[in-house]
C-alpha cells in the first residue's frame, strides 16, 4: 500500500515512515501534482482537504484531526495497517529504504559520541542519511508498542 500526503500531514508522513509504509511527502506539491502522482504511482491520496473526496479518479482519505498521532490511529484502522507494521524499514526524512551498513563503512561521518557508544547502523539508500538506536529510539518503540 502506497501514500501520498498533502501540504498539511508532514508529521503523519514521518510517523507512517517510521511505521514501515511508504509515503510520498512534498510539502511544495500542488493539488493538480497531488492528484497526478497519486493516479500515475497507485498511491491513496492522504489529505485534510475535502475537494478530493469525490474524486473518482484516484482512492483518497480525508483526515479530519489536527493531531498527527490520533490522524495515524485514523490511518491505521481505515486501513487495516496495524498487521503491515514494519518499523524502521523507510528513511523519515525522504522515504528511501534502509540497509544495514557497517560502522566502518560510514565511521567518518559520526560524531564522537555516536561513534564511540553505538556499532549496529542503518542508512538510507536515496539520502544516504545513517541511523542508529540512540536515546530517541526508546521512545520511538513505545509509542509503536502503544500502537498495537
Amino acid at each position: 500500500m502506497k501514500f501520498i500526503a498533502d501540504v498539511h500531514l508532514g508529521k503523519l508522513a514521518k510517523l507512517l515512515r517510521m511505521l514501515g509504509f511508504d509515503v510520498v511527502y512534498n510539502h511544495s506539491l500542488s493539488n493538480k501534482e497531488l492528484l497526478l502522482n497519486a493516479m500515475n504511482e497507485s498511491r491513496i491520496l492522504l489529505s485534510k482537504n475535502n475537494a478530493f473526496k469525490n474524486n473518482k479518479s484516484i482512492q483518497c482519505f480525508i483526515l479530519t484531526s489536527e493531531n498527527p498521532e490520533i490522524q495515524l490511529q485514523e490511518a491505521l484502522i481505515h486501513f487495516n495497517l496495524k498487521e503491515k507494521i514494519n518499523p524502521f524499514t523507510k528513511c523519515m526524512v525522504c522515504n528511501g529504504g534502509l540497509h544495514a551498513v557497517t560502522k566502518d563503512a560510514i565511521v567518518n561521518q559520526l560524531q564522537a559520541n555516536t561513534k564511540h557508544y553505538f556499532n549496529e547502523f542503518w542508512q538510507c539508500d536515496n539520502c544516504k542519511r545513517i541511523y542508529w538506536k540512540g536515546s530517541h529510539y526508546e521512545r520511538m518503540m513505545k509509542f509503536i508498542e502503544k500502537l498495537q
